[in-house]
């Protein structure tokens, strides 16, 4: 990871919907106004209306974080379900155990929680991420919700969010009572350019970095450009520039490297050789054409940031997963990312020795196979790649236990001279992968010593 070379103490450009990290941009910060204002004045229902990836989940974390002292929250984003199972949500929520319960009983259950709460003198809001995926029926069940009050005030403040395609539904006939009592509606707008560059300022300072600009003007521009003002966008585009400028040593994120981030597409031969090993040929890209934003960014030597992404988006589901599993504790976002990445990710100590003519890789990859290594050449850097599934049963009395586990290996290295991508020998013996790899411009034809599987 980039963290350590950036001065940052955890990542910022991640996943997890950490209310910390939310901008408040104009139409954010509008839309986290009206809907705390409309929860306070007891308005009943409201319904935020954003596009994928705009920051809507992070925001009704912080609309959570604001009531905490003054409101009991449930928050629901399992929408894909009947009206029953949608009860079964709210309750288990609450810690009520809802089986043997009909719909009848779920309703009463619910009514008295709502009137205990009425008299603690706290707020009960419930907030449903992703409502576009509720059916009518379920829809209608919501409405009916809205029917939990007293003479003189409501008992439950309700909050719908979701894709454009929740606004769709809202506005079909058959909806019309529930369109009717939504007092008030938010949109989540795009990110203007200013406003990109003022996020990931935001995101930086938050993730602790205290240096001086690190992406320069036309990265951010670039950036606000490729990501259309989409918080989603722009965290990864982020992400992997970072990576890539790490990979350079390059402190400040130029707009070659954002562009480079943003654009790049790797070709790749593969080779079938006689060890077993799976070794794949990176060749250079050939040169870009100029284009407006300005002139083409210069061939990769480290073309390997697409599949560290890859391996990037399995920590950050995973570490998702732990957020989730802590019941969306905020605060912890470094830790769970660290043990996402030890879960996943092995340990892998490599040396490289140089001669004359080649460069020679060893690394320790202990219960890996010849079948369970994948060696991708470029002419100046190498990457390792490796996945190995364990499977064990035990046995007690009639029932038999399965155990399946894996372990990922991903390191990527700078190579010391360049390479000919075509000439790579690769095999494991004895728990060590041995690599050797001829150097270009040795002034005379070297033997090819990969085979192919026809051959």
């Amino acid at each position: 990871m980039f963290l350590d070379f950036y001065g940052l103490c955890e990542q910022p450009f991640g996943v997890t919907p950490d209310p910390a990290y939310l901008y408040p941009s104009r139409t954010h910060g509008q839309a986290l106004t009206a809907l705390l204002y409309g929860i306070k004045t007891g308005r009943g229902f409201m319904a935020l209306i954003a596009d994928p990836g705009m920051g809507k989940t992070t925001l009704l974390y912080r609309l959570m974080d604001e009531l905490r002292e003054s409101a009991r929250t449930v928050f629901l984003f399992q929408t894909q379900c009947d009206s029953r199972e949608f009860f079964c949500y709210i309750l288990g929520e609450l810690g009520i155990e809802t089986a043997g319960m009909d719909l009848a009983s779920m309703h009463k259950k619910l009514n008295e929680i709502l009137f205990g709460e009425m008299l603690a003198g706290r707020r009960f809001v419930l907030i449903v991420d992703e409502a576009q995926n509720l059916e009518a029926p379920v829809l209608e069940t919501i409405r009916l919700l809205s029917n939990f009050e007293t003479t003189h005030s409501k008992l439950l403040e309700i909050v719908l969010a979701g894709q454009p395609l929740l606004a769709e539904k809202l506005a079909r006939p058959d909806l019309s009572q529930l369109r009717q009592r939504i007092v008030i509606l938010g949109r989540l707008e795009h990110l203007s350019a200013a406003d990109t560059a003022s996020y990931i300022e935001h995101r930086l300072k938050v993730g602790g970095y205290s240096g001086g600009p690190l992406f320069a003007p036309d990265a951010l521009a670039l950036i606000a450009k490729q990501s259309h003002g989409i918080p989603r966008e722009i965290n990864t585009l982020c992400f992997n520039a970072l990576l890539l400028g790490k990979a350079r040593r390059c402190r400040t994120i130029s707009g070659d490297i954002a562009r480079e981030a943003a654009g790049y597409q790797m070709i790749g031969s593969e080779i079938a050789h006689e060890f077993g090993v799976r070794v794949t040929a990176v060749h250079s890209l050939p040169p870009q054409s100029p284009t407006e934003d300005g002139p083409a960014a210069a061939a990769p030597g480290d073309p390997f940031f697409e599949l560290a992404d890859e391996i990037n988006r399995r920590i950050a589901r995973r570490a998702y997963e732990l957020f989730e599993l802590s019941g969306f504790t905020h605060g912890h976002a470094h830790e769970d990312w660290l043990r996402a990445e030890s879960e996943i990710l092995l340990d892998l100590p490599v040396d490289i020795t140089e001669t004359e003519t080649e460069l020679n890789v060893r690394a320790d990859v202990p219960g890996f196979g010849e079948k369970d290594i994948e060696v991708r050449v470029a002419p100046r850097s190498l990457c390792i790649i490796g996945q190995r599934r364990h499977s064990s049963e035990q046995k007690e009395g009639q029932a038999v236990y399965s155990e399946r586990s894996a372990a990922q290996i991903f390191r990527v290295l700078d190579l010391p001279s360049q390479v000919d991508p075509d000439r790579v020998n690769a095999k494991v013996s004895d728990a060590i992968l041995d690599i050797k790899l001829l150097k270009v411009g040795l002034g005379k034809k070297v033997p090819v010593l990969i085979k192919s599987a026809a051959a």
